[in-house]
C-alpha cells in the first residue's frame, strides 16, 4: 500500500506531531581531534577522534580501532584512489569506528564498525543488509563536512604531489 503526497505551503504545515524529541534529551557539542594519519601499503588514513569536549578516546580503543582498519585493507578491500578517512566516535555506551574510502572520483563510501564500551572488543561491522543503514550521527557529520570540502579541492587542484599533501594537512579540529 502506498500513500500519496500531499503538496502543502511549508507554512501552513503542521509539525507538531513530528521531530519530538524526548524532554530529557540534552544535546551537547563534541569536539572533532585530528589524529596521527594511518598509513598503510597502498593508502593513506586521515585519523580522527570524535568526543565529548575533555573525554578523549583511550589510546588502547585507538589502537584496536587502528589494527581494524589495517586487517581489513590488508584484504580485498578497496582502498580505490588511497587518500581516505577515518573516525573514532567515543559515544556514551559505544564506540564508532567509521573508515571512509573516496571513490568514483567524488563518493565517499564508508564501512562503519561499532565496540561495546561496557563489554570490550571486538569492534563489529554494522550489518547494512536492512532496509535502513546508518550514515552518520550529527557531531560525525562535522568532520565528513569538512571532509567533502577538503575533497573539493583536492580535486579542483592539480592533484599532484604538491595537492596531495595539501589535502593530507588539511585536517578539521574543533566543535562538531
Amino acid at each position: 500500500m502506498t500513500s500519496a503526497s500531499i503538496v502543502v505551503p511549508t507554512d501552513q504545515l503542521d509539525l507538531s506531531g513530528l521531530g519530538n524529541v524526548p524532554v530529557a534529551y540534552r544535546h551537547e557539542w563534541r569536539v572533532s581531534t585530528p589524529r596521527e594519519p594511518l598509513v598503510l601499503p597502498g593508502g593513506v588514513f586521515k585519523w580522527y577522534h570524535v568526543h565529548r569536549e575533555g573525554v578523549v578516546v583511550p589510546d588502547d580503543l585507538d589502537a584496536t580501532a587502528r589494527a581494524v582498519v589495517t586487517e581489513a585493507a590488508a584484504g580485498p578491500w578497496d582502498l580505490s584512489y588511497g587518500l581516505n578517512i577515518a573516525q573514532v566516535h567515543l559515544s556514551t555506551t559505544t564506540a564508532y569506528l567509521i573508515p571512509g574510502i573516496w571513490r568514483g572520483h567524488q563518493e565517499l563510501w564508508q564501512r562503519p564498525y561499532w565496540y561495546d564500551l561496557a563489554t570490550g572488543g571486538p569492534f563489529t561491522r554494522i550489518d547494512t543488509d536492512g532496509e535502513d543503514v546508518p550514515a552518520a550521527c550529527v557531531w560525525e557529520f562535522g568532520v565528513i563536512g569538512h571532509e567533502r570540502l577538503a575533497w573539493h579541492r583536492y580535486l579542483f587542484s592539480a592533484r599532484d604531489d604538491a595537492a596531495k599533501q595539501a589535502w593530507l594537512a588539511d585536517r578539521y579540529n574543533g566543535q562538531v
